[in-house]
């Protein structure tokens, strides 16, 4: 057991420093295309496997992970809407899209918000202007989980009023990459 032990510490820390730090830190959020600063390597289909399965690659991009995110000014906000499903007012917190996009030295005029499934919803530069949007990681105090409606879910405050559902439709839940151009 303790030659198994001694092997394991020295073979994994050889696999893990292989890995690309921004992969190996556990990134929830991958900002690609017109950005001007970048903190990860470029795509690699091996370790990018589910950005590879969705067709997107690049060659510079920036990548957040939970800290990260956290690390940026939280907005709390109520979220309600007039659906059959909706069970009532949720409380979510996370940081403003603005603020994720300035990180990331976002220059292009137009973000497509990515979800999980391979949702895309496309804004334009007067429609994130329009509210302030939230990139929500938490519920009720609670982080989203990827499987459930995580890691991040595009929402903006309506103050406890029932948005529309065609409101609604634009609040994209399971984010993990968002495309400038």
């Amino acid at each position: 057991m303790r030659t198994l032990l001694t092997s394991m510490s020295v073979v994994v820390p050889l696999f893990c420093s292989a890995v690309p730090t921004a992969l190996a830190e556990g990134t929830l959020l991958t900002v690609s295309g017109a950005i001007g600063k970048t903190n990860r390597e470029a795509f690699d289909p091996f370790f990018d496997g589910f950005l590879k399965f969705h067709d997107k690659t690049f060659e510079k991009a920036y990548s957040f992970d939970w800290e990260a995110l956290a690390a940026l000014p939280q907005k709390s906000v109520t979220v309600n809407a007039d659906t059959e499903d909706w069970p009532r007012p949720l409380t979510m917190e996370g940081p403003l899209l603005k603020d994720v996009l300035t990180t990331a030295g976002a220059a292009g005029d137009t973000a497509t918000l990515y979800a999980l499934d391979g949702f895309g919803l496309e804004m334009s530069a007067e429609k994130m202007a329009s509210r302030e949007w939230v990139l929500a990681m938490k519920v009720g105090g609670e982080p989203l989980g990827i499987g459930g409606l995580g890691p991040l879910w595009l929402v903006y405050d309506t103050s406890g009023r029932k948005a529309p559902e065609e409101e609604e439709r634009s609040w994209v839940w399971s984010v993990f990459h968002i495309e400038i151009e």
